[in-house]
């Protein structure tokens, strides 16, 4: 008689031992008992669970308003399990496969949010930004009443701020390399979303230094003498009343 070598009987252990969540994942007989088992286990954050069990309702029970449902809360469970860019496919696929179905409206609203989470530094590319705040004006425009406008609303304004960032970010690497009137261009697209008197002293600065240097003067001459009248940092205020003075000069 052979006897099987030393690490096998180990092995053996392992596979049968090594996947008990698999056994403990219950198949029903009728697609609402499978719901419920599988909203019970994300109820108790058993994402691994639930996803299994959602995924079985709609692959066993097709065509049902328990599959339609399964496919959204399996969104969810990625979602609350900040797999975003899992639960973005998932929400996206609920959207087109379900076009009647009964959660349209938060599935729409955590696509967006979906978006959102996966946004990069100012700095970096912005187009999940950009996404997200597109799903989320055509949120707001379906759904006037949604109780979750309001927190639509702050993510967009939050989306802003980031987008507006980013601007000021490029702004502001033109404008030490000497590049006045690229950086001139990002500047005057902020104010469209962003008044000046809204903005950091610092940036105000900039910009009207951007109009002196493209031959702007006549828009310099007021943010540098606002600037000159504000409570600054000195060493900002003196930078104010040198451009003006140089300015001044100029005139004569």
């Amino acid at each position: 008689m052979h006897k099987l070598p030393g690490f096998l009987p180990i092995l053996l252990a392992i596979l049968v031992t090594g996947c008990p969540n698999r056994a403990q994942i219950v198949h029903p007989d009728n697609p609402r008992q499978g719901l419920n088992h599988a909203l019970a286990a994300l109820q108790a954050r058993k994402f691994d669970k639930a996803e299994a069990e959602f995924t079985f309702i709609i692959f066993n029970f097709p065509g049902s308003r328990q599959a339609a449902d399964a496919q959204f809360y399996l969104a969810e469970t990625y979602f609350q399990n900040h797999d975003y860019i899992q639960a973005q496919t998932e929400y996206d696929f609920y959207l087109k496969s379900f076009p009647n179905g009964r959660f349209q409206e938060d599935a729409d609203y955590k696509l967006a949010m979906c978006y959102f989470k996966t946004t990069l530094k100012s700095c970096r590319d912005q187009t999940s930004t950009l996404k997200a705040r597109e799903i989320l004006k055509e949120f707001l425009t379906l759904y006037h009443d949604s109780k979750l406008r309001p927190k639509a609303e702050s993510t967009l304004n939050e989306i802003q701020r980031r987008l507006t960032q980013r601007d000021f970010d490029v702004a502001r690497l033109y404008f030490k390399a000497g590049e006045f009137k690229s950086a001139l261009v990002y500047y005057e697209y902020i104010t469209i979303e962003l008044p000046t008197d809204e903005w950091k002293a610092i940036d105000r600065y900039r910009l009207a230094v951007c109009y002196q240097e493209t031959d702007h003067t006549e828009k310099a001459r007021p943010i540098l003498e606002q600037l000159s009248q504000e409570d600054i940092p000195p060493a900002l205020k003196q930078k104010a009343h040198s451009r003006l003075a140089m300015m001044n000069d100029n005139d004569r």
